[in-house]
């Protein structure tokens, strides 16, 4: 039988996650939220028991709703990182207010708190291991920009889950039955694994906006730019989804073409695109390291090391 849930936060990733549990025939007792607006959104996704609270008050729920948290063997905290403290602390609040009728621990009370942080490792919820609860993370590594479509985005994403050990065989079940595959990193590494799902999403979004405005500078229209260059960056996903990045890797800095590597660089100090040039220089780098690991055309490479290495001067200095 599958554990029943109580979820706080119905942002984005609480409704998508509440909505595959439920599709994965998990019961969701309650969900606490403290917009209204999500509460409507998320009561029309995952049902009736979406109730509208702050989440710093939630002694403030009925009877009723109270039973229905209780009924739940997993608590999951779905806020903002910076919410997830207080709600943990209110919650040992309210357990030994004996709010929720924890005293004896009955066997039906929740056992596990499990956050969905990708940066917070599950040691911001240790005031609750103290109460005995089993404490973890289970963070999706999706860009989730809607609830409904980040529910069916679950099936085929990894994500990352660590905690106590009982809290780590539930996070491991939870993505099984969700149809997901699940990986551990240590809990001090948290914060440079968000980083690197950072790095690899939100900032190509932004990376892309920089393409999007070399491209404007060119005459075509943001809209029009967008619909030429998505083609391009999913042809580059199809090669990394076969390839390591560096057999992946195309354009002249594989190739080693210094001469259109100035003519780049020229383009965009004519343009004054100055994010774009930095952008393009940093990546640059990187480019060129990959490139020289396969050893081809060392000449080439040289030559375009030299001319980024002039570029990385002209930018450190005053203007």
């Amino acid at each position: 039988m599958r554990p029943s849930v109580s979820i706080i936060g119905a942002g984005r990733v609480g409704t998508a996650l509440g909505l595959a549990l439920k599709a994965a025939n998990y019961r969701v007792e309650i969900v606490v939220t403290k917009h209204r607006v999500s509460a409507q959104r998320a009561a029309k996704l995952i049902g009736p028991q979406t109730v509208g609270l702050a989440e710093a008050q939630l002694d403030g729920l009925s009877r009723s709703q109270v039973a229905s948290f209780n009924r739940a063997s997993l608590i999951i905290i779905a806020t903002p990182d910076d919410v997830i403290a207080p709600v943990a602390n209110r919650l040992v609040t309210v357990f030994r207010l004996k709010l929720f009728g924890l005293a004896r621990r009955e066997k039906s009370a929740p056992s596990v708190v499990l956050h969905t942080s990708g940066a917070l490792s599950s040691e911001v919820l240790a005031p609750l291991r103290k109460l005995g609860f089993g404490i973890g993370s289970l963070h999706p590594l999706l860009s989730i920009s809607d609830p409904k479509s980040g529910a069916d985005l679950f099936s085929r994403a990894f994500f990352s889950v660590e905690g106590d050990a009982p809290a780590e065989r539930l996070a491991r079940s939870i993505v099984h039955n969700l149809g997901g595959q699940a990986f551990s990193i240590p809990a001090g590494a948290k914060a440079l694994y968000h980083a690197a799902a950072l790095t690899a999403s939100p900032n190509m979004i932004a990376l892309f906006d920089i393409a999007l405005e070399m491209l404007s500078s060119c005459g075509l229209s943001r809209r029009r730019a967008q619909q030429v260059l998505l083609p391009l960056v999913e042809s580059t996903l199809a090669n990394l989804k076969v390839r390591d990045p560096k057999w992946a890797l195309t354009g002249p800095f594989k190739r080693g073409d210094a001469a259109t590597i100035r003519r780049h660089i020229a383009a965009m100090r004519s343009a004054n695109l100055h994010d774009a040039l930095a952008a393009y220089a940093l990546l640059g780098r990187r480019s060129l390291a990959l490139a020289k690991s396969q050893k081809a055309n060392r000449s080439g490479h040289e030559a375009i090391t030299r001319i980024l290495s002039a570029l990385n001067d002209d930018n450190k200095s005053p203007r």
